[in-house]
């Protein structure tokens, strides 16, 4: 590595002095290959290898892992480098499916650790000049750039490694020859440049990124990046995100078997007032360098991975989490009107303590121009600005009953949130319609999806939404403003709360003893199904087994068909009386199974039994998952601006800060140069369209303003520079705001510099 740094640490420009400079580098990786001189050139026991001779030079290519000795690939066995032609595997998130050499057990050009991709497979002549001089000023002597000949005699002074230092401009060259360069041929080379805050974090850069070369570029890597919407309200920022980088594998860190282990273990909301998101940068190691972001939200596996990283580098350690379980949502109430925030939401990795691996987080970022302009914002970062709604603002609405499925058989319930007022649609009709996996009694909910109705016809949205991630922490995705969770009952039992008597005022302790069948354990099964007893004064129906006349009879009111039972009749009177037992009984194929039972018991002390008479029901209820074709259907109605109401609210307009004493908290920062950024003042609770007149006390025309906006969005902003292009003075100024149709209204605000 060749490296360089200012002797005392302070630079100059035109505004004045800085520290600390820091130090730069440039780390050499990889040089290019001599394997015509019949040499080992890299002293790594094999002459002239190459990376284009269709050989495994070094013998490390590892084929499929046949781990039960069939002589082919199964699909849950580690697939190696045997990847075929495109090099991903079924891990990768780019895979489209096999490809042309994959699981074929010998070596495929474009596979991992073979010709073109083996790093090793190449006889590297390494760096042998290294010169460090000075350059003379206005471009003089042999030194600079456009000097060929000078430039090459001094790169071709082999073995040469003038590392002396002078305090003047330096110029640094380092090379690595000769070698043939033949038609057709190619030869690689790699560099690194690399930063630090001092001589020790450079070295550390350089180790990593050694590392990192040495593995083939195969280094441990953080998740999949998540995808992120934020959407501003008022006082608050709702934050959603995807799931995608919980399913992530390292293929630096093999599992049990060998596949790219799932390392994932949590998430990091990261929030700021500025892109870069350096003022939060405060989390530093024993030296006081700032190493990490200070998060606002953090969210983790349960799985005992918790608190400060045991490896840490300098005593700075990533912090695991406390095992807050997973979400994948956030609403950030901690927020002012007006003020721009930056996002970024990270995911992060368990590391490896037995490797010496620290975790590590995706990348975030936002970058803007020279004017301070955003120009690019990452999938996994936003930008979003919260403010009050127009004058006369009518928040949308959501109708439905979300507590039981309107259609189906499952017992869960839903959640309808709006996210997005502005965008919910006006008189719409929704579905959410689950599908599930299994033939009844054993289905299991496996997913849902978002369908927008169109009289009876209904246009999918959002499909194939996980069912199995549920409740608030995983809402669906953003769907027309609003965003659904669900609540699934994924276990069986009795809804005693729900079960009773239907017609009827028995006495008798029914519901208490409602249980699910345990005396022959071997026959006993759970069945999702509600049932529906109903009693006669005479003898209706007859016991499955026992043949027991009775005078009442079952019926499965789910699946919409009579039920077999067994009663045991203590008394053999043919009538439930105290200590008689009644077992449902379900059929799985021929096999009868036994469901649930409920023993007669005695009533209340001191009372008098009254027995179910004739025409009387009793209802027993369970619970159970959705089901193939279940759905909640709900309504929609959009925002809307109620011009009465505005009138009323006129009064609210006001102008922000009032007064304008110098700047104010939400103003950017001027990015390059010296001096402040934009000035800026904010009117705010404006109807939608208005006209705003800003005047002088001697009724001067400084300003005027069209605003117009969405009905989520009542506020605009002024730079405080006149339609003559100028800055305005000090003052009191009146501001008058027509709004057709509405009103007007006047004020006044003061600017004080």
């Amino acid at each position: 590595m060749a490296y360089a740094y200012d002797q005392d640490g302070r630079g100059t420009s035109d505004f004045g002095t800085w520290s600390p400079t820091g130090y730069i580098g440039y780390a050499y990786l990889e040089s290019p290959g001599n394997p015509f001189n019949g040499f080992d050139d890299d002293l790594d026991g094999m002459i002239d290898e190459r990376r284009d001779d269709g050989i495994d030079n070094d013998g490390d290519w590892q084929a499929y892992s046949d781990l039960n000795g069939n002589g082919f690939w199964d699909g849950n066995e580690p697939l190696n480098d045997d990847l075929g032609k495109d090099g991903v595997g079924p891990f990768d998130r780019q895979y489209n499916g096999p490809d042309e050499g994959e699981a074929d057990g010998v070596p495929t050009p474009g596979e991992p650790d073979f010709d073109r991709t083996d790093l090793d497979e190449s006889d590297q002549i390494g760096l042998n000049s290294m010169w460090i001089y000075r350059l003379v000023d206005g471009g003089g002597g042999d030194g600079w750039p456009k000097h060929d000949e000078g430039l090459y005699r001094r790169m071709s002074s082999y073995g040469n490694f003038d590392t002396s230092l002078q305090r003047s401009n330096l110029q640094m060259l380092f090379a690595s020859g000769p070698f043939e360069l033949k038609q057709d041929h190619r030869e690689r080379f790699s560099m690194s440049l690399l930063n630090g805050q001092d001589l020790d974090e450079l070295f550390r850069n350089k180790i990593t990124v050694q590392n990192i070369y040495n593995a083939n570029y195969n280094f441990a890597r953080p998740p999949l990046k998540p995808f992120l919407t934020a959407i501003p309200g008022d006082g608050k920022i709702s934050l959603f995100w995807d799931g995608i980088a919980e399913e992530s594998r390292d293929p630096f860190l093999p599992d049990s078997i060998g596949n790219p282990r799932k390392d994932f273990e949590g998430y990091l909301i990261y929030r700021s007032t500025e892109p870069q998101f350096t003022d939060i940068k405060t989390i530093t190691d024993s030296k006081g360098t700032a190493v990490y972001w200070k998060p606002i939200a953090q969210f983790d596996l349960i799985n005992g991975i918790t608190g400060p990283d045991p490896i840490g580098v300098d005593g700075a350690r990533f912090w695991r989490g406390d095992d807050t379980g997973l979400r994948r949502s956030y609403v950030d109430t901690d927020v002012i009107n007006g003020q721009t925030y930056y996002y970024a939401l990270v995911a992060y990795d368990q590391g490896d303590i037995e490797i010496g691996l620290q975790p590590s987080e995706t990348t975030k970022q936002i970058t803007e121009d020279i004017v301070g302009n955003i120009t690019f914002i990452d999938f996994n970062c936003a930008a979003v600005t919260p403010n009050a709604p127009v004058a006369g603002y009518i928040d949308p609405e959501i109708s439905g009953d979300f507590s039981k499925a309107t259609e189906g058989i499952g017992t869960g319930n839903i959640g309808v949130q709006i996210i997005d007022p502005g965008a919910v649609q006006s008189d719409a009709t929704y579905r959410v319609i689950f599908e599930s996996t299994g033939d009844f009694p054993g289905y299991q909910t496996s997913t849902y999806g978002f369908y927008r109705m169109n009289g009876d016809s209904a246009e999918p949205i959002a499909t194939g939404i996980d069912a199995s991630l549920f409740g608030p922490a995983y809402p669906s995705p953003v769907i027309d403003g609003l965003v659904a969770t669900v609540n699934i009952d994924t276990t069986i039992d009795i809804l005693r709360e729900e079960s009773g008597w239907l017609i009827g005022n028995s006495n008798l302790p029914f519901v208490d003893s409602l249980r699910l069948h345990k005396q022959f354990p071997s026959l006993a099964t759970i069945w999702p199904a509600d049932y529906k007893i109903t009693f006669a004064d005479e003898i209706i129906d007859t016991s499955y087994n026992f043949k027991v006349p009775v005078n009442f009879t079952v019926f499965n009111l789910t699946e919409n068909r009579p039920a077999e039972f067994e009663m045991f009749d203590n008394d053999n009177s043919g009538t439930l009386n105290v200590g008689d037992v009644v077992t449902i009984i379900e059929f799985i194929g021929p096999a009868f199974k036994f469901t649930y039972d409920f023993v007669v018991g005695p009533p209340p002390p001191n009372s008098i039994p009254r027995f179910p008479q004739g025409g009387d029901e009793f209802i027993i209820r369970t619970t159970k998952p959705f089901g193939n074709g279940d759905y909640f259907e709900f309504h929609t109605k959009a925002a809307s601006v109620d011009n009465a109401l505005a009138e009323n609210e006129l009064v609210n307009i006001k102008v922000v800060p009032n007064p304008y004493i110098s700047g104010a908290s939400w103003e950017p920062r001027l990015v390059f140069g010296a001096g402040r950024g934009e000035r800026k003042i904010d009117f705010i609770h404006l109807p939608q369209t208005c006209t705003i007149r800003i005047f002088t006390l001697a009724g001067k025309l400084v300003k005027l303003i069209d605003h117009q906006s969405s009905t989520t969005n009542g506020a605009t902003s002024w730079n405080l520079i006149s339609d003559d292009g100028m800055d305005i003075a000090y003052g009191v100024y009146i501001y008058h705001v027509d709004a057709p149709g509405i009103g007007k209204h006047i004020g006044k605000f003061a600017i004080v510099k």
